[in-house]
């Protein structure tokens, strides 16, 4: 009976759950069904907007220079959120004193700690009336140390789910070295409504690929829609993200330094619209160092803002007549021993008239074809090739010097260049002579200096590159070797008298205040009109100045182009070829192994004449400097102080001692050992200069007497 009871009971329990959970069960089952089968695509879209897969960037690879400078690098830097609701009440409020203090001297916002805590207590007693939003965001940009020390912070080292710490990965491009060749270094940006492939410029926009890496993708929640803001479901990636490789580029540091504070001292002074330097490797063609300056929009700086050096085509002026002279020569026209009658500078072609720029033209008539380069004659130049070449003979000759071809740069930007010839339509009866000098042909810097350097080179024109591997953790995945774009653009017998032309304008020509007697160096000046077609407004110059040293043995060739100077000289002698100077001469001092080292051979003699004399100090440093630079003593004082005597071939000690002088002879000693025997007599110092003390003057005591004052002279 009681077996009969249990059953019943039992029964009666089976039907009640049966009833209960039968309707919630089948519901459950209909849900399921409906979400995976029936309405899939909808509820997978659904889930899509709180969670989802998202690309995680990969961290960015780092451009250095030749020399293993960071040029470029990624910068993290996290972007901080707060959720106030999530902590219990009871740790919130117990712990939000301490997290305010903690906050307001890590962040350094501004904000004090009676703010932070004000700030933080009204938004958690906002619970009644929740905000939109109820992310509070702490900071725009923290470093990963300081991240971590906030994560460790009272309520925040709850943990991701309790402590409300929401922290956003960001990252940031640093150039170490500022402005320093920026332009080249350049930048990648992602895609935007203006930009849809994004912007990609210099060595970072050609190498994007490379340096950008393989994103990952991890799985992340949101957790605030109105602001997008996601947070990880879990640490670890989905994929993990792959590290860009590293770009080496051929730029050396200090050559760029020097060519850029070069250009910028000229073009405070000349005032420009702007300016390009650039410095190349003659065997190999390597760009050692790129400068762009253009003029801000309020006139008052400079700022590497476009590649002029690579994007800006304009008629190269003087400087051309190197091509020139290359023809003349290459087609066996003239020598340099020919002469052409310059007609005291000025010559009428057609209805146009050329003149000389050069004073010195007024005195000449018939000089010789050396002269008339280095000297820069346009009617000498002009009067040559409109006498023996016709139709597009020039043209084409110019042309085979590839000076119509574009370099085919790693970068993007590089400007066509142009040689005019009878296609053209504005070719006419003077464009030869006109073309001679520098005028209806367009060139950009880097494109004249790729001719120069191959006459550096002795005629192999080389490619001018600016990245010499790509690698990764020591492996080389892409290696750039130098590229010869023509083995002899010219006979050796043509290169050799355009060397020799070129060093006697540094020599005899318009380049000759830029001479120094410390080593040779060769180029050409430049200045070109460059709105000579306009009747109207003020005229504008370019003033250039290309080349190469040492002269004897060409290591780097060299090009500087400044765009209309508007205040004082114009011409390129006067403009570029200053910054040339500047730029060789810091070069030449830099190369270390052409110098002859100042201890190869016998030690020199040296005489009284060249040794220290009446120096005094104490004695003992006054030993241990001689000592360090090996120079003998012949004795050596009983005194602590002393000075030097210079004897023929040696140098001795002469004792000083203060107590037996009542005014001390300080003359020859540092300041410091001056004022500690002047002082200790009771006397007065009064210092003007620095070095060692070349005068002493005694201030009276108004009986006709020394005074206790001192003035004391160092140089």
């Amino acid at each position: 009976m009681a077996l009969t009871v249990k059953n019943d009971v039992l029964l009666r329990v089976y039907v009640v759950l049966a009833v209960l959970i039968g309707p919630i069960a089948g519901l459950l089952m209909y849900r399921t069904v409906d979400i995976a089968v029936l309405n899939k695509a909808e509820s997978l879209e659904e889930s899509d907007l709180y969670v989802k897969e998202v690309p995680v960037e990969a961290e960015r690879g780092n451009v250095y220079s030749h020399d293993g400078n960071l040029l470029a690098t990624s910068v993290p830097y996290f972007e901080l959120h707060f959720d106030p609701f999530v902590a219990p009440p009871r740790v919130y409020y117990k712990k939000l004193d301490s997290l305010a203090y903690l906050l307001a001297h890590e962040l350094n916002d501004g904000l004090t700690v009676g703010a932070w805590r004000d700030s933080l207590l009204s938004i958690r007693d906002s619970t009644s009336a929740r905000p939109v939003s109820r992310y509070v965001k702490l900071a725009n940009a923290v470093d990963f140390a300081s991240l971590r020390r906030i994560q460790e912070f009272p309520i925040f080292n709850l943990g991701r789910f309790r402590g409300g710490l929401i922290p956003q990965k960001r990252s940031e491009r640093k150039r170490p070295f500022g402005m320093l060749g920026s332009r080249t270094v350049g930048y990648s940006t992602k895609p935007s409504a203006r930009f849809p492939n994004g912007r990609k410029v210099g060595v970072e926009g050609a190498f994007d690929k490379e340096l950008a890496g393989k994103s990952g993708k991890a799985k992340m929640f949101r957790v605030d829609p109105k602001n997008d803001l996601w947070m990880p479901v879990e640490d670890l990636s989905v994929v993990e993200s792959t590290v860009g490789e590293d770009v080496y580029t051929t730029i050396d540091v200090n050559m760029q330094d020097i060519a850029e504070n070069a250009l910028l001292r000229a073009a405070r002074i000349h005032k420009p619209e702007w300016g390009t330097a650039i410095v190349m490797d003659v065997k190999t063609g390597a760009v050692r160092a790129i400068a762009n300056l253009g003029e801000t929009t309020d006139g008052k700086n400079y700022y590497e803002m476009f590649n002029y050096a690579i994007a800006m085509a304009t008629e190269p002026g003087s400087t051309f007549k190197l091509a020139t002279m290359m023809a003349l020569l290459e087609d066996g026209y003239v020598t340099l021993d020919s002469e052409v009658d310059i007609e005291h500078g000025i010559k009428e072609f057609y209805d146009r008239t050329l003149r000389d720029d050069n004073p010195l033209s007024k005195r000449w008539d018939t000089i010789t074809v050396q002269k008339a380069f280095e000297q820069s004659s346009n009617v000498g130049m002009a009067k040559l090739v409109d006498s023996f070449y016709h139709y597009n003979e020039f043209s084409d000759r110019l042309k085979s010097f590839h000076l119509n071809d574009q370099l085919g740069l790693e970068i993007e930007g590089e400007a066509s260049s142009l040689i005019s010839d009878t296609s053209f339509s504005t070719f006419s009866g003077v464009s030869k002579a006109w073309m001679a000098i520098g005028y209806e042909s367009l060139l950009t810097p880097l494109q004249m200096l790729t001719f120069y350097n191959a006459v550096a080179n002795d005629g192999k024109m080389m490619k001018p590159y600016f990245v010499d591997r790509v690698a990764k953790e020591g492996k080389v995945s892409q290696q750039f070797a130098p590229t010869v774009i023509d083995e002899q653009i010219a006979s050796r017998r043509t290169i050799d008298q355009l060397q020799l032309l070129l060093e006697g304008v540094v020599e005899r020509g318009t380049a000759k205040k830029l001479k120094t007697n410390n080593y040779r160096f060769a180029g050409k000046t430049g200045t070109s009109q460059q709105n000579y077609g306009r009747r109207r407004g003020k005229k504008k110059y370019q003033a250039s100045f290309a080349g190469y040293f040492p002269a004897d043995n060409p290591r780097y060739s060299a090009i500087v182009v400044i765009y209309n100077p508007r205040s004082g000289a114009y011409y390129g002698g006067e403009v570029a070829g200053p910054v040339f100077r500047e730029i060789a001469d810091k070069a030449y001092n830099a190369m270390i192994d052409i110098h002859e080292p100042l201890n190869r051979g016998p030690k020199p003699v040296l005489y009284a004449s060249q040794l220290p004399q009446n120096d005094a100090g104490k004695a003992e440093e006054l030993s241990r400097v001689l000592d360090f630079v090996n120079v003998e003593l012949d004795t050596l004082p009983p005194t602590s102080m002393a000075r030097l005597i210079a004897e023929e071939e040696k140098i001795g000690f002469q004792a000083i001692v203060p107590a037996n002088q009542q005014y001390p002879n300080v003359k020859g000693m540092r300041l410091r050992d001056a004022i500690f025997l002047l002082e200790n007599k009771g006397y007065v110092v009064h210092p003007k200069g620095v070095g060692r003390v070349v005068r002493m003057e005694w201030h009276s005591d108004g009986q006709g007497g020394r005074g206790k004052d001192v003035d004391l002279y160092l140089r």
